[in-house]
């Protein structure tokens, strides 16, 4: 399980570097960055410097068993100087079914439960799962720099080589 959570770790931390990185260059703040929010909450400088991408640490995973819906909550603001959190709230099942299968990430992001499996072929694979998705901006009102995650449902599908690609429930064909 621990090395599960490590995994979503890296996985967070990345999606958030790059998210802040290509918000940086698809805004041209190379060039033309936004100034300082008017009102800055935290202490860190660099989360108010639109002018450069700033550095991300490492983020720290927690998890907790929940027999609720799981999800994942995760805020991360530059301004204040700490660490990304990246709080899971995961089924009993999780450390053995997901965890210990293989399946705590899928395509890039992190996955707090499988809803459903394949189970024609073997070893069974998911092919509905609760995952994260990171967005990571830039913040001119407030907080400067900052990302968060939303817990989403997606469907899994799975190339004839056995390659797993999450779909985006606004790529999901309408149902109307």
């Amino acid at each position: 399980m621990g090395q599960a959570r490590e995994l979503i770790g890296r996985v967070v931390t990345d999606a958030v570097r790059s998210g802040f990185a290509a918000w940086f260059n698809d805004m041209g703040y190379a060039e033309h960055p936004d100034p300082p929010p008017a009102f800055r909450a935290g202490r860190e400088r660099a989360g108010h410097d639109a002018s450069r991408v700033p550095e991300v640490p490492a983020a720290r995973v927690e998890s907790t068993v929940t027999d609720g819906e799981p999800g994942i909550v995760f805020s991360f603001k530059v301004e204040y100087g700490d660490e990304p959190l990246v709080q899971l709230s995961v089924p009993r099942t999780w450390a053995r079914q997901v965890a210990g299968a293989g399946w705590a990430v899928v395509d890039g992001r992190p996955v707090v439960d499988v809803l459903e499996w394949d189970d024609s072929v073997t070893p069974a694979r998911p092919v509905r799962v609760r995952t994260a998705l990171i967005w990571a901006d830039y913040d001119a009102r407030m907080h400067g720099w900052r990302a968060h995650a939303d817990t989403r449902t997606c469907r899994v599908a799975w190339t004839g080589e056995g390659t797993a690609s999450l779909v985006m429930p606004w790529d999901e064909p309408s149902h109307a």
